[in-house]
């Protein structure tokens, strides 16, 4: 039942014009289900705010479903009726199910562009608070009609490539591991090997550069190398997108838009568009306050810019997308001004690259340095993994001593996965993250094992219950039932805000903030103990929150848990 459309129709009927665009959402049920906002009304006809509400009160003929209307200062705010609130929102949930809040992806596909771990480097844990954004936010757009791509782009070119083979071929003489987790780890130790032997032998820095130029001409012997330990970090990546439960639809590398982007350099030259300086090309975007965009080297290489504008075309042309998200740290953001003005700037001629949105977080780290890295210096993803899991798995062995080996392993899995996830999503991407991992897995306050919990333990009432039972009276008599069906219904409301911010954090808010109202329930209201309508009624209810903790969780990438 449309109730927004119902009341926007009786308040027009009264002489205001354009109530859609008034009409708000309180933030709280005591506040009215719908409000009306006085304040431009006030300034169109010159009067005080609440006396134009105090008049429309009194001209208006409320919808049947409707109970009253109430003026608050400058708000009018309007009641539904709580029984024919309840049956709606209860009954939408269960009818919908795992579509309750979601609606069907038309119209062109954006992309939204993730993770970009580098082959050859470890996959770190800045890489994880990227990559859980970046699929979250692709799950929020897909929410809201957005038909998503999913790219990962990752440099496979460059100093740290020559680096890796330079400690491969002279440096490091253990043999490649077997075991995929072994395989990264030895990866990223390659890197750190040849890092620090370059920044110890300052003299290395040219015979890396003279590598990045003879790989680019095809020497046999560094490009068997090349392939090889590339594709090695590739599958043990490929491993951890598993874990994390990603896919994406393209895996795009440097090497495959490098020719791309020198050659679209070299034409902007010619159309006078880019300049050169000291033998380099750049773009003058100084009228801009961005300073001068440097877009291929003296000798003639590409840059991360080059290889970006290559990226971009190939996004507009073959992808067909007409907008790209480009989840990335915000130590990039000034690179990214100049990259987005450089592609308006090009559009403006004729559309041929991609509009690129730069989506700017904040970095991550450990707490207190408690976690060293076994590498020293990074804190890899199976190494922050393994030390979750450990703690989950010994947790869930201790709650359950009957489960079998198999159960505690892949609920404690579940369990880590869900800690690292949430741990990574529940703050504002704007701000640094300090993650505790201790704190991340703990059953109590604003963690995702405490909203797994709350699931849990609705499902353990509802398997408690048994059958159904046929819901004669959907009035609510407790004000802890009230509460949580005005959350409930406000599901949509979260989940449209978080997608307009692109704010996974918003959902991570929410989830929270119902698994703490559905505790308190739990604890003050009976749902088994109770008469058969009353018992019906709030079963109904608990399968809802259930549905829409399974769906938030969802949408955070996060695999539900049905027992804990």
């Amino acid at each position: 039942m449309d109730f927004e459309k119902k009341i926007i129709t009786a308040i027009e009927k009264t002489g205001i014009k354009n109530a859609k665009d008034l009409l708000e959402i309180p933030p709280h049920r005591e506040m009215g289900d719908f409000a009306l906002p006085c304040f431009k009304l006030a300034k169109e006809q010159k009067k005080k705010p609440f006396k134009i509400a105090e008049k429309i009160m009194k001209k208006i003929i409320l919808p049947k479903e409707f109970e009253k209307t109430e003026v608050k200062g400058p708000y009018l705010n309007f009641f539904i009726k709580d029984e024919i609130y309840t049956k709606n929102t209860i009954e939408e949930i269960l009818e919908k199910k795992e579509k309750y809040g979601l609606k069907k992806p038309e119209g062109k596909p954006i992309i939204v562009e993730y993770c970009q771990a580098n082959p050859m480097k470890s996959f770190h844990i800045g890489h994880v608070r990227n990559i859980c954004l970046g699929e979250s936010i692709a799950k929020l757009l897909e929410a809201n009609k957005t038909k998503v791509i999913r790219i990962n782009y990752a440099g496979d070119v460059g100093p740290h490539v020559s680096k890796t083979i330079y400690a491969y071929q002279n440096i490091v003489k253990e043999k490649e591991p077997t075991e995929i987790i072994a395989k990264g780890k030895w990866i990223g130790e390659l890197y750190a090997t040849g890092a620090k032997e370059v920044k110890e032998n300052p003299e290395l820095e040219e015979k890396m550069r003279e590598m990045v130029v003879e790989l680019e001409k095809g020497n046999p012997k560094l490009k068997k190398d090349w392939i090889k330990l590339r594709q090695i970090s590739l599958d043990y990546f490929d491993y951890i997108y598993k874990e994390l439960n990603i896919k994406f639809d393209k895996i795009i590398l440097e090497s495959q838009v490098e020719k791309e982007g020198i050659a679209i350099a070299k034409k902007l030259e010619k159309e006078g568009i880019a300049i050169k300086d000291e033998g380099a090309l750049l773009i003058d975007l100084t009228k801009y306050n961005l300073d001068k965009f440097l877009i291929l080297k003296s000798d003639g290489a590409a840059l991360y810019s080059s290889k970006d504008l290559g990226l971009a075309k190939m996004k507009k042309q073959e992808l067909k997308a007409e907008k790209t998200y480009n989840v990335v740290g915000s130590e990039q953001k000034f690179y990214f001004q100049q990259l987005i003005k450089t592609i308006d700037l090009l559009n403006q001629k004729k559309k041929e690259y991609c509009e690129t949105v730069h989506v700017s977080y904040e970095l991550v780290r450990l707490e207190g340095g408690k976690m060293a890295s076994r590498e020293g210096k990074v804190i890899t993803f199976s190494e922050l993994l393994e030390k979750i899991h450990e703690k989950t798995y010994n947790e869930t062995k201790k709650r359950h001593e009957n489960w079998s080996q198999e159960k505690i392993e892949n609920n404690s899995k579940e369990l880590a996965l869900t800690a690292l996830k949430f741990g990574m999503l529940c703050q504002d991407k704007n701000k640094s993250i300090i993650f505790n991992w201790e704190k991340a897995t703990t059953l109590e306050g604003e963690t995702g094992p405490f909203v797994q919990y709350a699931l849990a333990r609705a499902n353990s009432i509802l398997k408690k219950a048994g059958k159904k039972i046929k819901i004669t009276n959907f009035k609510p008599e407790h004000k802890k039932e009230k509460e949580l069906i005005s959350l409930i219904a406000n599901y949509k409301n979260k989940v449209n805000e978080a997608n307009t911010t692109l704010s996974p954090h918003k959902i991570a808010y929410y989830l929270i903030e119902l698994a703490a109202e559905f505790n308190s329930f739990y604890h003050e209201v009976p749902v088994l103990k109770t008469n058969e309508n009353t018992q019906a009624r709030r079963l109904a209810l608990v399968e809802a929150i259930t549905q829409v903790l399974k769906n938030g969780l969802t949408l955070l990438n996060i695999t539900p848990i049905e027992e804990m």
